[in-house]
């Protein structure tokens, strides 16, 4: 990968946030490509549009067509920015128990896959999300096969490995993360909820909220 922008940034002082967040925000109205911190792993994301899907998958070695995550600041912007009809009752219980959180969920909004979702529970990323005020995509920073990055030398290490993009990257490096899993994610696409991956919050937790999950 071609030389990319690297801004240090103290997540436990919001305070020192506003030449990240600025940034970043930047980053996602310019049609750029950003490397993130979230609750669980460092992400890779963008405006959330077909042509930057394209290039975070080229990136990571991944089909073209292969659906990221959308990721928001709130329910509200979700709401707003879904098709009309995904957000149901069950997502809203899912989301007013676990969100912010390492929770992604699966919604039904016409296609063929569905549409993966979460507000996560970064504060970092949340402040960004927030100003941004609208769906950023976003999956975990790693090529195909590998694991997620969780520490900014990972994360360095990655991008080495990566060919070069189209656009330009920025990378929040906000210190290494504790040890942890991808997000739980659940599917609330059929009749029954079903758990596709297990992750930080358990089926336990998942069932007491909704019953019964496949």
């Amino acid at each position: 990968m071609r030389a990319y922008r690297e801004l240090a940034v103290e997540p436990r002082d919001p305070l020192a946030w506003e030449s990240g967040v600025s940034a970043a925000v930047k980053a996602l109205n310019s049609g750029e490509l950003l490397v993130h911190p979230t609750s669980t792993v460092y992400g890779i994301g963008a405006a959330a549009t077909a042509e930057l899907d394209a290039e975070i998958n080229r990136l990571k070695g991944r089909a073209s067509d292969r659906p990221i995550i959308r990721l928001a600041g709130s329910v509200e912007t979700l709401r707003r920015e879904l098709p009309p009809g995904s957000w149901n009752e069950r997502a809203e219980r899912l989301a007013t128990e676990f969100w912010p959180g390492p929770l992604t969920l699966i919604l039904d909004d016409g296609s063929a896959a569905g549409v993966a979702v979460r507000v996560d529970g970064h504060p970092l990323l949340l402040v960004i999300l927030g100003r941004w005020r609208s769906l950023m995509s976003s999956t975990s920073l790693n090529r195909k096969g590998g694991r997620p990055a969780t520490r900014c030398r990972t994360v360095r290490d990655v991008l080495a490995a990566m060919p070069a993009p189209t656009r330009p990257l920025t990378f929040l490096a906000a210190v290494s993360l504790p040890p942890s899993t991808s997000s739980t994610m659940v599917s609330l696409r059929g009749e029954a909820p079903e758990i596709l991956r297990d992750g930080p919050i358990d089926r336990r937790r998942i069932v007491r909220c909704l019953g019964a999950v496949g």
